[in-house]
Formats: structure tokens, C-alpha cells, sequence
């Protein structure tokens, strides 16, 4: 009995300090090296999933949906806020949220993306053994520089899940 509960705290220990690992841009060979790729993914995946439903990720203080803002063959992008201004990269936790406006009015989790403020790392970021593309300017119009990764955990991209763009992803039912 003590064996088995032994590894039981073992197992519940060590998935509790997953769900704190960040892994710096400057720091990204410790902590998530250790599990596989797909591990990160479905620990990842299995986080995000709640947000399927957007009405919980605006909840929790992701904005920006507004009409118009589709990208083509990417979606419409909801940031956290609070998550934007640091160099930490944790895989339960992205910055943005990525959703596909649906015929009915609804919106399809697709995707999660990463972000780094460029002014932040002096090395490209890297998570799921993934280099994040940039440095690029920021979208939004603001000065700065970022890096991202984009991940196809919810919609299939044809050309891998860490390219940046999806062509199966529309914007014809944005508002």
C-alpha cells in the first residue's frame, strides 16, 4: 500500500510541476525537454480545450474579438493580457487564442499560440522543440517587435502544426 502510494504522490508531483514549467528564451533547455513533443502537445492541448467554448476564455480576460479582425487562413486572435508582457512560455498557458467564425454565429477553437516581446530575449524563443518565428512587428499597430508560435492543437493544418498559417481556416462568416 505505501508502494503504490508512493508513486502515486510521485506522479501527482510531477504533473504539478508541469503545470508551472516556463521555459525562458533564454532558459528553454530545462524543464518541458523532458517529456515528448506529443506529451507537451496533449498536456497542452488538454488545457486548452476549455476554451472551446469562447464564452470561458473571455471570461478568464482574453480580449479581442471584434468585427473585422480575422486573419485570413489564420482566424480571429484573443489575447491575454496578463500573459503578453513577459518572456515565460508555459504550454498550459498560451497568450493568444485562436478561433474560426462559424456559418452559425459561433466560433471554433483552432489553434494556440505563444508570444514573446522581442525586447525581452536576445535568443529566438523555442517551445516543443519549436524555433518561434520572428523577430516581426507586432500586428497590432503598436511599436515593438515579437516572436510567436502558432499550434494547430484543434484544427488540422495540412503543412505541419507549427506553420503559421492554415489553409483550411476561413473568414467568410466573420461579422
Amino acid at each position: 500500500m505505501k508502494k503504490i502510494f508512493t508513486m502515486i504522490m510521485v506522479a501527482f508531483l510531477s504533473l504539478s510541476a508541469l503545470s508551472s514549467v516556463s521555459a525562458h528564451p533564454h532558459d528553454h533547455d530545462k524543464g518541458h525537454h523532458k517529456y515528448s513533443i506529443e506529451k507537451q502537445l496533449a498536456i497542452s492541448k488538454k488545457a486548452v480545450k476549455k476554451y472551446r467554448n469562447i464564452e470561458v476564455a473571455l471570461d478568464e480576460g482574453f480580449v479581442g474579438l471584434v468585427p473585422g479582425a480575422c486573419v485570413p487562413n489564420m482566424g480571429i486572435h484573443l489575447v491575454k493580457p496578463s500573459r503578453m508582457d513577459d518572456d515565460k512560455l508555459r504550454i498550459k498557458k498560451p497568450e493568444i487564442l485562436v478561433y474560426e467564425p462559424l456559418k452559425n454565429g459561433h466560433y471554433k477553437l483552432v489553434a494556440a499560440e505563444w508570444y514573446v516581446p522581442a525586447e525581452l530575449t536576445d535568443k529566438t524563443p523555442v517551445l516543443f522543440d519549436q524555433k518561434f518565428q520572428g523577430p516581426m512587428d507586432n500586428h497590432d499597430g503598436s511599436a515593438g517587435q515579437h516572436y510567436d508560435l502558432h499550434v494547430w492543437l484543434f484544427k488540422t493544418n495540412l503543412d505541419g502544426i507549427f506553420k503559421p498559417e492554415n489553409t483550411r481556416v476561413s473568414c467568410k462568416y466573420a461579422e
